[in-house]
């Protein structure tokens, strides 16, 4: 396989799904010839800076706000850099990398990160749903600028193929991977030292809710559900981990008075703190795949998710149960069950890692996303 530059044009760095899966993925990339720069469009939180310089990966910030400016920017860039192909993961890099790249004459590949565009999108944007249908609008008029789609997940796939009418032969789902070295392994050690960093007995039963808080995300079901499984289990804890997003007012209008909700902020630690965990939840309203669940599968720790798609495409048969998004009491149900079950989970465990090593390993993905590189780059050379 011959070397390329690939440059990764993405909205930010925030310490999201997309930008987490990236850096998985850019080692193993590297071994296979593949080398990756990235390029940001819009200010973050510098959350995942320190594995960005870890990496050696050079990371370029464009400095303009406007779009045409942006466009401009990254068009200049590309024409400096010249890579062999441009890569964009999110809406205003996919606007602006498209157009760029087209004035350029540089391939250009997209992932498609998730189910946008639906009702619940509209009925959950802070800017009202008629902006929802001008970026969707935005989104379709420059998809022909894109040569091939990268779906994260077979139900995205077939979501956004009509969303955004594009050929199902112009998609390839590659599922997005995780580092098993990076993530380490769950020892009863590495429990126990992550509680005591954080104060909490050996034997309190430990709910996990890993997530911006976003409406997204589901955490407000979360917290319904522990305020009902904590008269069942009074001794419970509820650790949640994610940034601020559009949701937080509400979970801390829901978590004051409630000394057991910990609300934790952004972490940089979620592997240590699945490992000190007994249950993930994660009732996504929406999603992509799942990446938490992943790395929960490569933890061993139980979960219970939302049932819809993307989520029950990443847990496969494992056996995790699924309840209805928004379904508070039928999450708590569930998250007591699992907590009571105690080592009789310990099957399912075993079928999540089994998945995880086979399916969702960074090696797996950057295998899938290589061909995909170099058949991109050969189309291109024929219609050239």
């Amino acid at each position: 396989m011959r070397s390329m530059h690939v440059m990764h044009v993405i909205d930010s760095m925030h310490g999201g799904g997309a930008e987490t899966s990236l850096l998985e993925v850019a080692p193993a990339l590297t071994s296979r010839g593949v080398r990756t720069s990235i390029v940001t469009l819009l200010a973050d939180d510098g959350a995942l800076e320190d594995r960005v310089d870890a990496l050696g990966l050079t990371h370029i910030r464009l400095k303009h706000r406007d779009p045409l400016g942006l466009t401009v920017g990254l068009r200049n860039l590309i024409c400096s850099q010249r890579p062999d192909l441009l890569h964009t993961t999110l809406l205003f890099a996919n606007l602006a990398g498209r157009i760029a790249a087209r004035t350029t004459g540089t391939p250009v590949v997209t992932t498609l990160a998730n189910q946008d565009y639906g009702p619940e999108h509209r009925a959950n944007s802070c800017y009202g749903g008629w902006s929802v249908r001008a970026v969707h609008a935005a989104d379709m008029l420059t998809v022909p600028l894109t040569m091939r789609f990268h779906a994260i997940s077979v139900d995205v796939a077939t979501v956004m193929s009509h969303r955004l009418r594009i050929p199902n032969d112009r998609i390839r789902v590659i599922y997005r991977g995780r580092d098993p070295a990076r993530l380490g392994t769950p020892t009863l050690d590495r429990r126990l030292r992550t509680r005591a960093a954080l104060s909490i007995d050996a034997k309190t039963p430990v709910v996990l809710s890993v997530g911006r808080l976003d409406r997204q995300k589901g955490i407000d079901t979360t917290i319904d559900a522990f305020r009902l499984l904590v008269k069942q289990i009074p001794d419970a804890l509820l650790l949640v981990a994610g940034r601020p997003a559009n949701a937080s007012a509400m979970v801390q209008a829901k978590t004051r008075g409630y000394p057991a909700i910990r609300l934790l902020g952004h972490r940089t630690d979620v592997p240590d703190l699945m490992c000190a965990a007994d249950v993930l939840s994660f009732p996504s309203r929406w999603e992509g795949l799942g990446g938490t669940l992943v790395e929960a599968m490569a933890l061993r720790l139980a979960i219970v998710a939302s049932d819809i798609p993307p989520l029950a495409e990443t847990i496969g048969d494992v056996g995790w149960p699924l309840v209805r998004p928004d379904d508070g009491r039928g999450l708590a149900e569930q998250l007591v069950s699992l907590l009571e079950r105690g080592a009789a989970n310990e099957t399912r465990k075993d079928a999540g890692e089994r998945r995880f090593r086979a399916l969702f390993t960074a090696e797996a993905a950057s295998h899938g996303m290589a061909e995909f590189y170099q058949d991109v780059l050969r189309d291109a050379r024929r219609r050239r």
